[in-house]
C-alpha cells in the first residue's frame, strides 16, 4: 500500500495512488505528452499491457509517488526517486497527462508542494530534475519554482528518430521558497 502523505495546496491535492487511478495512469497518452517526456508513439504502442500494469503496481506501493488531483480528479502523477539518503538528495518527476490541464499552473503548484515536503519533512538538501531541452513549458515551470540550470547532457535522449539534449536542473534547500 502506498503510504505517501496527503498534501493539500490551493487547487491541488496530492494523495497516494489508488487502484481507481489505473485508468488515468495508462500508456496510451497523447503524442505531445509522449514527446515531452521522451517517449515516442511507437514506444507506447509496443509497451505490453503487462509492463504498464507492473509499473502501476509498483507505483501503488511507492511512498514517494502521488496522484495529482484537482476537484477530486486525477490529472497526473508526481514523485521523488533515486533517493540517496547519505547525500540527502533525490530526483523529481511530474506528469500532467491531458493537454486541457496544461498551462493552468497545476505543475508549478504540485512542484512547490513536493519540494516543500522534500525539504521540510524528509530533510533533503538537493532535488534535481532531468528534462528534455526542447520541453520549454516544463523548464519554465521548474525555473518558476526555483530550479537552476546546471548542465546539459548532449544527445542523451533518442526521441522519434533523433538525438536530443537533456537539461539537468537543481534546487537546494536554502533556495526553496526564494522564488515563491
Amino acid at each position: 500500500m502506498n503510504t505517501a502523505p496527503t498534501i493539500c495546496g490551493k487547487r491541488i491535492v496530492l494523495r497516494a495512488l489508488r487502484e481507481a487511478d489505473r485508468a488515468v495512469v495508462k500508456s496510451d497518452r497523447n503524442p505531445e505528452f509522449l514527446r515531452m517526456v521522451g517517449a515516442s508513439i511507437e514506444d507506447a504502442k509496443v509497451t505490453k499491457a503487462s509492463e504498464t500494469s507492473n509499473v502501476f503496481e509498483q507505483s501503488l506501493v511507492d511512498p514517494l509517488r502521488w496522484a495529482v488531483t484537482t476537484n477530486n480528479r486525477c490529472i497526473g502523477t508526481a514523485f521523488l526517486h533515486s533517493l540517496v539518503k547519505n547525500d540527502k538528495r533525490a530526483r523529481y518527476a511530474i506528469g500532467i497527462f491531458e493537454q486541457s490541464d496544461w498551462g493552468k499552473g497545476f505543475g508549478a503548484e504540485t512542484t512547490r508542494l513536493v519540494l516543500d515536503y522534500a525539504f521540510r519533512q524528509l530533510g533533503l538538501h538537493r532535488i534535481d530534475v532531468r528534462v528534455l531541452e526542447y520541453n520549454e513549458r516544463a523548464i519554465r515551470c521548474y525555473e518558476k519554482c526555483g530550479f537552476v540550470r546546471e548542465r546539459i547532457e548532449r544527445e542523451s535522449a533518442w526521441v522519434n528518430g533523433q538525438w536530443h539534449n537533456d537539461l539537468i536542473m537543481g534546487i537546494l534547500e536554502h533556495e526553496h521558497g526564494q522564488s515563491n
